[in-house]
């Protein structure tokens, strides 16, 4: 049986940093930390006054911000946009983004993943890049009303024009918000026969604490807080003592997910209506 000896968690917060033209650096997920190969996650302080810029070269990267006490700028495709609590760039192969601290650091996940085979894009064209905020996602909340997402980037998810959100299989990546009682289903994550050896798939706690559980066994996650999942191991993810926000990561986005628990609430996911008297309209995942 899988215990929660067989995942990875590292506390980004004493993880080593190393100093950059920027600011810091924290690598917290790559291939020798969690065993990674689709996936590198670093975890950017942007200090007040300093501009992080990145190109994407051949490889898809998605810069969240984490948080922007003061604000700053985010400069991508020749238009600026601010930088606040929960805006970001999905840079696909070629892109560029300069991300600005003003007024005070910026505290950024960068999530970085190989273009992926056509087995695993399923005919998509791979971009274009773009920005997002809060304002320009849509929320989705689980039908037992204790789980909510916003997806940064997710190719089933639909726009309120009937667009893809993204146009890339590279990453499935967001938001999440536990409410106190919040948890998942009791799952795992396996591979496919365009991706055998699975999914990265990993958590980045943000605010509150968590408790991650791995067959009997279980750990609390404080802010701030890295647990890499390896392909098959079942777990499941619980708000402890109050509400939970964290990140989620799947890359690349081609996976067989197994539910183990009998909680068929929290298995489906709506989109929450576009006004007040609209039915809510599942997400199809497929």
């Amino acid at each position: 049986m899988a215990t929660i000896s067989d995942v990875s968690i590292i506390n980004s917060n004493t993880a080593e940093a190393k100093a950059v033209d920027s600011g810091l650096e924290r690598t917290i997920c790559s291939e020798n930390l969690c065993g990674s190969k689709t996936l590198t996650v670093y975890r950017r302080t942007v200090s007040d006054g300093r501009q992080f810029e990145t190109q994407s070269g051949d490889d898809y990267h998605l810069v969240y911000v984490m948080a922007a006490p003061n604000g700053g700028l985010i400069r991508f495709n020749d238009e600026t946009h601010p930088a606040e609590d929960g805006a970001g760039v999905l840079l696909v192969p070629g892109d560029s983004v300069q991300f600005e601290a003003s007024g005070s650091d910026l505290e950024l996940l960068h999530m970085v993943t190989p273009n992926p085979p056509a087995g695993v894009e399923k005919e998509l064209p791979g971009g274009p890049g773009y920005f997002f905020n809060r304002d320009t996602l849509r929320v989705l909340s689980d039908a037992s009303g204790g789980r909510v997402r916003r997806f940064c980037a997710e190719s089933s998810v639909r726009l309120l024009d009937g667009s893809r959100l993204t146009q890339t299989n590279a990453i499935q990546a967001g938001e999440m918000h536990y409410h106190e009682g919040g948890a998942s289903p009791y799952h795992s994550h396996g591979g496919t026969s365009a991706n055998p050896d699975g999914a990265a798939h990993c958590y980045m706690t943000f605010k509150g604490r968590g408790v991650v559980e791995v067959g009997d066994t279980s750990e609390e996650l404080e802010p701030g807080t890295l647990v890499s999942f390896p392909p098959g191991v079942p777990h499941r993810l619980r708000a402890h003592g109050g509400a939970l926000d964290y990140f989620e990561i799947q890359a690349w986005r081609s996976f067989k997910t197994t539910i183990y628990s009998e909680e068929e609430l929290g298995l489906k996911w709506y989109y929450d209506p576009e006004s007040p008297d609209a039915a809510r309209k599942e997400w199809d995942q497929s």
